[in-house]
């Protein structure tokens, strides 16, 4: 098999294992909305007065490859097909591990980058985009650590 091939497989792969992925925050997130309902209509028949709502966002953000968007908390941030985009696939593919900056220019800019600063303004634009749409927490949980960035979404730095 040659190198090309093997390169195509693994990039179907890593797809594949996106969509999987994105499927299943997806069900567990209608799940979550599906069982509030329910328990919101049974303490309307006077089952429960005191039904608490657990809605908690997915573990990652949902990021929509055929919108091109972003997905978190109930919101939705469009961001076409850009650097953004391939920086928040990027960043969420693998949330609470810090992203080196050859990694990022390898997997965002396919390696037609070379300088820090590029990566820098991305990020801040990503986090401007993101709070803009309502989604300031998942702005927040944007990090940047000697070059390094990350998706921190446990609270931990």
């Amino acid at each position: 098999m040659t190198p090309e091939k093997i390169q195509r497989l693994a990039d179907l792969a890593e797809q594949l294992s996106d969509a999987l992925m994105t499927a299943a925050i997806c069900a567990d997130e209608i799940r979550t909305v599906a069982q509030a309902e329910l328990d919101g209509r049974s303490s309307e028949r006077g089952r429960s007065q005191n039904v608490r709502h657990n809605y908690a966002p997915p573990e990652r953000p949902l990021v929509d490859n055929s919108t091109f968007s972003v997905c978190w908390a109930g919101r939705t941030c469009c961001l076409r097909r850009t650097i953004l985009f391939r920086l928040a696939q990027r960043l969420a593919r693998h949330p609470n591990q810090y992203v080196t900056p050859d990694q990022l220019l390898r997997d965002v800019w396919d390696g037609g980058v070379k300088s820090p600063d590029t990566i820098r303004s991305a990020v801040r634009h990503l986090r401007h985009r993101l709070a803009h749409a309502g989604m300031e927490d998942l702005a927040a949980a944007i990090h940047g650590s000697g070059g390094c960035y990350g998706l921190i979404l446990d609270g931990r730095v």
